[in-house]
């Protein structure tokens, strides 16, 4: 099938799992091309560099005269398009009508059978409004921010959409409830375990590694309260966002053993992983309502044998379990510590049993090809039931 992804921006670096998914739908035989709003700021250099992309930021010259060509076939829908703009605008801001009209066009023009926005949010309005200019189908995965923080007319995106994904039971849950009509799935944010792979013993130390934006919802400053309490324990936290200065601070005042690597590239994240002994994910739900679901990066330390402790808070319970998972209260230092110490206890062999069992764990239920390929046919299920109610 020929696909459009339907993105805010591309290719970020935080967005892992997003190339991670294109590439496998296109090892599985379909085609993918990038419409995005904008270039990432944080760019992942290894996203690859053949994908058709087009940004929405760009194109400016033509887009009276692609406006006028699809007011010249699809008069109807873009008549119904500028009704609804008022009603979208009550909950965010919606994008003119003429820049969406190169896209419709090109899809129009290009063959493309099937929109995919990743994020419930500015991308999602985008694909319903594609979706109704063009005739074609639309799905959305849906994340975290997009469902508990910025829900914006959220509900009309989800049951607008033929198919809805999101990456764990415990979103699926609250996105059914929601959206009672949409046709939701779970589809988990898999990895690809060929590539997070051991290359070496585990070091069968006390380095305890976290990765992830230095925002509220990761919980970090916790971690460093609880690294205090850890004796002999080293952690380095991968990443970078508004709240550095603050766990600066924090560290400076606890003493705790914290180094704050900053932002790194997916090889370097992977490097890193070669010598930890133990991810930390202390996520917590943030004052306005923000929070991870199942952070990929949990599953990647995983293919990669690590030990994970995490808080007992969103999709985290679902993946991180015994042998491998030491779960703590969401927020509480003393118990993030106490479950550190257990998981830092463990004996060399202990540590490798555990590690192998979280390894098959990924491979079981969160391979990112077995993971896309479910998720494609569904897209593909409902591309035959169209051909036939077109047919018929």
């Amino acid at each position: 099938m020929r696909i459009v992804f339907v993105l805010d921006q591309w290719p970020e670096l935080s967005e892992t799992f997003v190339v991670n998914e294109l590439q496998a739908l296109r090892r599985l035989g379909h085609t993918v091309r990038v419409q995005a709003a904008r270039r990432a700021p944080h760019v992942n250099p290894e996203a690859p560099g053949d994908v058709d992309v087009e940004l929405l930021d760009e194109g400016e010259r033509s887009r009276w005269r692609d406006l006028l060509w699809l007011l010249a076939r699809r008069p109807a829908a873009c008549l119904t398009d500028v009704a609804h703009r008022r009603r979208w605008r009550r909950e965010e801001w919606v994008r003119p009508l003429r820049v969406l009209a190169g896209p419709a066009r090109r899809a129009l023009e290009h063959g493309d059978e099937h929109l995919h926005a990743h994020f419930a949010a500015g991308a999602a309005l985008d694909a319903l409004r594609l979706a109704r200019l063009t005739g074609l189908p639309y799905s959305v995965t849906a994340h975290a921010y997009d469902i508990f923080a910025h829900p914006r007319n959220l509900r009309e995106k989800l049951e607008r959409a033929a198919l809805v994904f999101s990456g764990c039971a415990y979103n699926v849950v609250r996105l059914r409830a929601l959206a009672p009509d949409a046709d939701v799935h779970e589809v988990v944010m898999g990895v690809d375990a060929g590539a997070f792979r051991r290359i070496r013993a585990l070091p069968g130390g006390r380095c305890v590694l976290a990765v992830g934006r230095l925002v509220e919802k990761k919980g970090f400053e916790v971690l460093v309260d609880a690294a205090a309490r850890v004796d002999g324990a080293r952690v380095l936290i991968v990443g970078d966002g508004p709240l550095r200065a603050q766990l600066e601070r924090r560290i400076e005042e606890t003493g705790a053993p914290v180094e704050l690597l900053g932002g790194r590239a997916p090889a370097r994240v992977l490097e890193a992983m070669q010598e930890a002994d133990v991810l930390a994910m202390p996520c917590v739900v943030a004052r306005d309502g923000d929070r991870d679901s199942m952070p990929v990066v949990v599953k990647e330390a995983m293919a990669m044998e690590l030990l994970v402790v995490a808080s007992d808070e969103v999709g985290l319970p679902e993946c991180v379990m015994a042998p491998w998972g030491f779960l703590a209260a969401p927020g509480d230092a003393a118990a993030l510590a106490e479950a550190l110490q257990a998981a830092l206890a463990l004996a060399p062999g202990e540590r490798a049993a555990a590690g192998a069992a979280a390894r098959a764990w990924v491979g079981e239920h969160a391979d990112v090809g077995a993971e896309t390929a479910t998720m494609a046919a569904l897209i593909e299920e409902l591309a035959a039931r169209r051909a036939r109610a077109g047919g018929g």
